[in-house]
């Protein structure tokens, strides 16, 4: 009897330690990684195309010693140029650590912008009309901008160069025709202007630009089928509404990322 009474303490005693034994093993997991909050960089060399629109405003001066028709000093009626463009841009971004962007871009823009005008002259009823165009721009300025994630809010300026025509006929008071006229033009100026961009990728960006060009004041040869040739002094011009898109090479930036 005795020894039945210590072979069931033993066996009651050894349950929990049997029970114990059978459970499965206590699955443990990490704690979840926090979320990496990725930073757009804005440092690096990029190219990229752009279209839009532009207008323009271009005024003559009969310069000396004149014509019969248009004496020295006649103002001619403005051109107001208008059209489609298109072109191509590159350049590099710094972005510091304080947010701010410097950078430095050149481009090369397309244009059809062109304008017809007419000039009566106020001496013989003689009608000067011309048709000027602006063939092509090219721009180098530098950028400042500061950085809001990946926007980035930006001004630009610098020096502008373009190149125009002009094609014209000037007609007789009495309607016949006296002569065709034509003229070609390079200018130099300055250019200011502001855009937004946006990267919606890690290497892609999009912009909406404003560009103002002043060509300054140059002196123009007007060359006649008569084989004569008057002078004029003519400034030009020119506002442009561009959007355009980037794409940005890795070399010398990066996107990073923070956690």
């Amino acid at each position: 009897m005795k020894k039945l009474v210590l072979a069931a303490a033993a066996t009651v005693a050894l349950m929990p330690a049997a029970n114990a034994a059978d459970l499965a093993a206590r699955t443990y997991t990490k704690a979840p990684v926090a979320p990496v909050a990725a930073v757009y960089d804005w440092t690096g060399f990029y190219i990229g195309g752009h279209i839009g629109g532009g207008w323009g405003d271009i005024r003559s001066t009969e310069l000396a010693p004149g014509t019969n028709a248009f004496p020295t000093g006649t103002a001619f009626t403005a051109h107001h140029p208008s059209g489609f463009l298109g072109g191509v841009q590159g350049g590099y971004n710094w972005q510091a650590s304080n947010n701010f962007v410097l950078g430095i871009e050149g481009e090369y823009t397309w244009s059809d912008l062109s304008g017809t005008s007419s000039t009566v002259s106020t001496v013989n009823g003689f009608v000067s009309t011309t048709t000027n165009k602006i063939n092509d721009i090219a721009m180098v300025t530098g950028r400042l901008g500061y950085a809001a994630g990946n926007w980035l809010l930006y001004a630009k300026g610098g020096g502008a160069w373009g190149q125009g025509n002009s094609r014209g006929t000037g007609f007789l008071a009495n309607g016949t025709l006296f002569e065709t006229t034509s003229s070609s033009a390079d200018r130099s100026g300055w250019v200011a202007g502001a855009g937004v961009e946006w990267g919606f990728a890690p290497n892609w960006s999009a912009k909406i630009e404003y560009n103002h060009i002043d060509f300054g004041s140059t002196n123009v040869a007007i060359n006649t089928s008569r084989a004569t040739t008057n002078f004029v002094r003519s400034s030009e011009t020119i506002d442009l509404v561009k959007a355009g898109v980037n794409y940005r090479f890795n070399w010398g930036g990066s996107t990073v990322a923070r956690y």
